[in-house]
């Protein structure tokens, strides 16, 4: 059954709306929903979006851009148009609502009060309510949702790589979704926390809904892109593969760019929540998916976790020592190295109000007590002084590579056992 504007309107939160435009496009059907802040590129409307917008940029007085904007709109099929007002736009001028109406698009006003968030939520929800793991390809295809049966056909294809060694026999399969198997791969983990600490990871029907939501955005984002994708079966994480020709080159930061692109989409149906994405090594072929998952979700561990510098994306690649310690199942054999190295800087810097451990990532991290001290800025005699501290408190030299290197270690497992909580 088609998901309507005027089935939207029943829902609470959009019934908070005012319709402006009688009923004009209250037939049309919604496929998606789409958020606009500001009205300048609008080349990448698709058929049924229900697009949400502040209108920062309308043109308030010239009725023929109003009307171009309207022509386009409706050349592309648009569903429905809901503008806030209070903010970039005080009040909504009476000529865009005729031209609404004339070209059969729905138009509502959103009072200052209501969320972008709760909106995008309340659509999505109502086009997503099936549950995606229940259903089939063929009940998805006859309610008209193209997009939720690719979903479940990537989802089926991931298993099957993952389980099936023969991955020659899937060559036909892959070629529906422009895969190829010799062309290099990525795969991507995602965590997602709520305002009130929630993650995907933590199950109920909220998270589910979320994560939903998730797939069904990222699939969007990477059609628009153009990039051939899988999406990985998971109750818990948003798990895909990307594929494209530029994986191959050297030095490449394409997958990092792709994700930075499904980072500022969520971003924008989940505002507010905190988004962390790990990347695998780029591979070869795809046939070393399941390697790639295992990866993607370590580097996703480590984002978590904040392990490196609060970033929002960790690649496998620029995990560097976090690497081998995250590897490492034995808990005892890093809290004995911690004991040795880190550890007395921690208790001298709690008990003196000090900054050794400061002092020591900032010197190892340039290893030049001048562009150390300047970082800092502290004197280098001070520089000199607190590196003096650190030998005599834990036996190791800083400036000498090897005690360098000891208490590199010391220190990034320090930051890991801390993280996790295991420090007392």
């Amino acid at each position: 059954m088609a998901f309507t504007v005027a089935e939207a309107l029943k829902i609470d939160i959009i019934s908070k709306c005012r319709l402006l435009t009688d009923q004009a496009g209250l037939q049309n059907e919604i496929q998606w929903v789409n958020i606009l802040e500001i009205l300048d590129d609008l080349s990448h409307i698709e058929p049924g979006e229900f697009l949400i917008t502040t209108a920062h940029g309308f043109n308030t007085e010239s009725r023929v851009k109003q009307r171009d904007m309207v022509e386009l709109f409706a050349s592309r099929k648009l569903a429905a148009m809901a503008i806030q007002t209070g903010h970039y736009l005080q009040e909504i001028p009476s000529s865009f609502i005729r031209f609404s109406e004339n070209y059969n698009i729905a138009l509502l006003e959103i009072p200052p009060e209501v969320s972008f968030k709760n909106l995008t939520r309340a659509l999505l929800s109502e086009l997503m309510r099936d549950d995606l793991q229940e259903a089939s390809p063929t009940d998805l295809l006859a309610a008209g949702s193209k997009l939720d049966s690719q979903i479940i056909d990537k989802k089926n294809l991931w298993q099957k790589l993952v389980t099936d060694g023969n991955h020659e026999g899937l060559t036909l399969q892959m070629g529906r979704h422009n895969l190829k198997p010799k062309e290099p791969v990525s795969v991507m983990a995602f965590y997602i926390c709520e305002h009130d600490g929630g993650s995907l990871d933590m199950g109920g029907e909220a998270i589910q809904e979320m994560l939903r939501l998730s797939e069904k955005a990222a699939a969007q984002t990477l059609r628009q892109l153009n990039i051939p994708f899988l999406i990985g079966p998971s109750e818990h994480f948003l798990t895909l593969l990307i594929q494209s020709e530029q994986l191959r080159e050297q030095n490449t930061t394409t997958d990092s760019i792709i994700a930075e692109q499904l980072l500022d989409q969520l971003k924008r149906l989940l505002p507010g929540s905190s988004i962390r994405i790990g990347l695998s090594d780029i591979h070869s072929n795809i046939g070393r998916i399941k390697q790639a998952l295992d990866e993607a979700k370590k580097a996703r561990q480590a984002a978590q976790l904040e392990l490196l510098d609060y970033t929002n994306i960790v690649s496998l690649r620029t995990m560097n020592l976090y690497r081998l310690i995250m590897d490492t199942e034995n808990m005892e054999m890093l809290k004995s190295i911690y004991n040795k190295t880190a550890a007395p800087l921690v208790e001298y810097d709690e008990r003196s109000a000090g900054a050794l451990l400061k002092t020591l990532r900032a010197y190892l991290q340039v290893c030049s007590i001048k562009k150390a001290s300047e970082d800092l800025y502290v004197h280098r005699h001070t520089m000199k002084y607190r590196l003096r501290q650190i030998e005599e408190l834990t036996g190791f030299n800083p400036l000498v590579p090897n005690d360098a290197l000891q208490l590199n270690i010391g220190l990034h497992i320090y930051y890991y056992l801390k993280a996790l909580g295991l420090l007392t």
